[in-house]
This record gives C-alpha cells, structure tokens and sequence, in this order.
C-alpha cells in the first residue's frame, strides 16, 4: 500500500510538471516578440556658436565646450528582434550614416523613424543619458521633430530605455565603455576614444563609421549578456553573437573592425561554446 501511494504521488507529480511544462510553452508561444535598438552617435563641436557665446558672456561662459554645442556627425544603430522559443534573434536592420552622405537633421529623422516604427522597442545606449538623448531632445525641438516615445520620459529610469552604463555601475563608479569592454574580452573602439573628435575635424568618415559601428556592436553584446542575465530574454549566446557578426558583414562589407575583429573574435565565442569538459593543452 505504501508502494502503491508513493507511486500514485509519483505520477501525479510526473503530470502536474508537464501540465506546467505545457503551460510555459504555451505562455511563451502568446507572447509578443521582443525588440532593442541599440544606438551611439559621434560628434562635431560648434565652434562658431560656442565663440559667439563664449563672446557676449564674457568671463562668465562656460570654458568647455559642452552637449549643447555638440552637433551629431554619425550615428549608428542595431535592431534586434527575440521571437518566443527562438534561440537566435533576427538582425532587423543595422545602419550606419556619417555627415558626408547625411546632414544632422537628416540623421536624426531617419532614427527617429526607426524608433516611430516599433515604439515598443528599447532603446539601449551607452551613457546616453549623460549627453546622447539631451542632444537628441534639444535637435528635435530645434529641428521641428516630434520625439519618439522612447525619448520622452525624462527620467533616466525610463522603462523605454536602458543605458546600459549606469545599469552596469549601479553605484560604482561608471567606466569608459573600452574599459568594460577589456575587462570582459569584448572586442571595441578600433580607434582612441579622445582621437575621434580629430577624425570628425578631419573628414576621415571611413573610420568615423567604423568608431561609431564598433561602439554599437560592443554595447550590444553587452545588452545581450546583461539582458539574459536578468532573464529579460533568452537566447543562444554564441550563435546570437555569430548571428549579430553576420549580418553586419553582409550589410557593411566595408567596415575593418566588422570583418577583422568582431566577426573573428564572435566566432572564436562560437567555437568556444561547442566545447565540453576538460580542454587540455600541450606544454609549450
């Protein structure tokens, strides 16, 4: 009788994990695929406007050149798309302007319509609570644009919107984003961060893409491995990255840093993720 109680519990046990089993299936089969856009923009400062300020205020001007005086000259962004019980995202777009085939205002209305398109998008960015979207909101009044929905909760919170610099510190201090990058072996910047204000005065808009791609690629990985671990997605880690390497490839055969860096090193993760137990190498 024993055996028998033990048995009956057994199985009912059995059917309440596979009723539930079917129930998360079920519950994920309902939901709404999940997007993020990640986004970064490089910049031009304003020399003339800012002497002209720096003029009629005299010594009471501020002595740096700061965010209101900072003009977008490329801009870049990735969308992704997580399907329910799919273990790779579809790479939805990626795009990548510069001043010489796009002025400011042209840039920021075709972000704008990529952001109008799927307001339920996040918005992902490193530190672009710190100067990116205060440029962004001064350009759209200045511009005539209506802000997407993603840009119009001022507060740095916003569940429209994740920067993942300050989601990252939490309360230490906040790092560079090549220093987060090193630090966990994401490739990042093929160029100095403080040089890229020289490559903007200089015209070199081939690798102010390839700055402004990098930085997109790097936060995205970033996003990708800091969503997870918060179980706000689920997905493939390696092949998401080897996905993400892909697309961009094919979609901009031009970028160096694409094809030299992050496309190796994503499969380099790739082909470390296919390994099981112990690896062992012989002594040098």
């Amino acid at each position: 009788m024993h055996t028998d109680n033990v048995s009956f519990e057994q199985a009912l046990a059995r059917d309440a994990r596979r009723f539930l089993g079917l129930g998360a299936e079920g519950g994920r089969a309902g939901r709404s695929p999940q997007r993020i856009i990640v986004a970064d923009f490089e910049y031009r400062w304003d020399r003339s406007r800012y002497d002209g300020y720096r003029v009629s205020e005299g010594e009471s001007a501020e002595p740096t050149i700061r965010w209101p005086f900072h003009r977008i000259a490329a801009g870049s962004w990735l969308q992704l798309r997580f399907d329910p019980g799919e273990e790779v995202p579809t790479v939805e777009s990626i795009v990548v302007l510069a001043k010489d085939e796009a002025n400011e205002q042209e840039m920021i209305a075709r972000f704008f319509e990529a952001l109008y398109q799927v307001p339920t998008a996040q918005l992902i960015t490193w530190g672009g609570e710190v100067k990116d979207l205060a440029v962004l909101r001064r350009s759209a009044c200045e511009f005539a644009l209506v802000l997407p929905r993603q840009l119009t909760d001022g507060s740095p919170h916003a569940r429209e919107r994740i920067d993942l610099c300050r989601a990252v510190t939490v309360q230490a201090r906040s790092p560079h984003l090549p220093e987060y990058a090193a630090a966990t072996a994401i490739p990042a910047k093929p160029s100095p961060s403080r040089t890229i204000g020289e490559l903007v005065e200089k015209g070199d808009w081939p690798k102010v893409r390839d700055q402004v791609l990098a930085d997109v690629l790097t936060t995205a990985v970033i996003a990708v491995r800091h969503l997870a671990a918060h179980r706000a997605i689920e997905c493939d880690q390696p092949s998401t990255l080897m996905a993400i390497a892909d697309a961009v490839v094919a979609a901009i055969p031009g970028s160096e840093f694409a094809r030299r860096s992050f496309a190796p090193w994503a499969r380099g993760q790739k082909a470390a993720s296919g390994l099981r137990g112990t690896v062992y190498r012989p002594a040098e």
